[in-house]
């Protein structure tokens, strides 16, 4: 990844999800900078995304919604149902449709599982780029390193020698996106996008492979996975690259 393309990426990072909508957040965020502004005739946007998706907010106290230091939004511009915090959520499969549906077909939103591992987390973010593709992932973030690592642990996470990072903000079902992978002389990172910018750099912050792999796994009984959004003429390719292809239960429930 370039000095330009991680510094854009932060830039266009910086707007803040409404709470409980990151999925929404996120496709909104990918189908604006595809060119789609509207959707039968309604401006684009995550509270769009979030009623057409079925999102379910959970029934939980605003504070513990955002990560530490954030500020809660709740001026939501439709509706949306509150349940039990164990069914809340929004389903990727919904997302999926939703990308599908407001880009009339010219994207492709494939569901992507696996046994996660660093290997394929590389590999995921080594072929994006050749396809044009936009990983957004269902994670779980209490497994992924503190949004602002020192300087040290990044170097040598890059040199090839693994390190523990700080602890994370919070530890929340999340989407998140997968931006680029930043390769060392040993060691690789990838750049993750949030929806909060006060996270990382603007939003932007750097995960080793194999923590984004253990917070896909997630091991809190709920399944994780990376929707790749493609134009509809790569979605052959990204079929034949040998992941599953199937959506993973990440325990929304209506």
């Amino acid at each position: 990844m370039t000095k330009s393309s991680l510094r854009g990426a932060a830039a266009q990072g910086a707007q803040q999800q409404r709470d409980n909508l990151c999925g929404p957040f996120q496709v909104a965020r990918v189908l604006r900078e595809s060119g789609i502004e509207e959707w039968d005739g309604e401006g684009l946007d995550q509270d769009l995304i979030a009623v057409r998706a079925g999102t379910l907010l959970p029934d939980l106290p605003a504070e513990q919604c955002v990560p530490a230091g954030a500020e809660s939004l709740l001026d939501y511009r439709h509706e949306l149902p509150v349940v039990p915090p164990e069914r809340a959520g929004t389903s990727p499969k919904e997302l999926a449709g939703a990308i599908e549906d407001a880009s009339d077909g010219t994207l492709r939103a494939i569901p992507l599982r696996a046994r996660w591992s660093a290997g394929r987390i590389v590999r995921v973010a080594s072929f994006a780029p050749e396809l044009g593709a936009r990983l957004i992932a269902n994670l779980r973030t209490g497994c992924l390193w503190g949004s602002r690592p020192p300087m040290e642990s990044v170097l040598a996470e890059l040199a090839g020698r693994p390190v523990d990072g700080p602890p994370a903000e919070w530890d929340v079902g999340h989407y998140v996106e997968l931006v680029a992978l930043v390769r060392g002389r040993g060691g690789s990172l990838v750049a993750v996008r949030d929806t909060y910018p006060g996270l990382g750099w603007n939003g932007v912050h750097l995960q080793p492979p194999r923590a984004l792999a253990a917070a896909l796994e997630r091991d809190d009984g709920r399944e994780g996975g990376v929707l790749c959004v493609v134009p509809a003429d790569a979605a052959g390719k990204v079929e034949g690259l040998g992941f599953e292809i199937g959506f993973w239960d990440n325990g929304t429930r209506r």
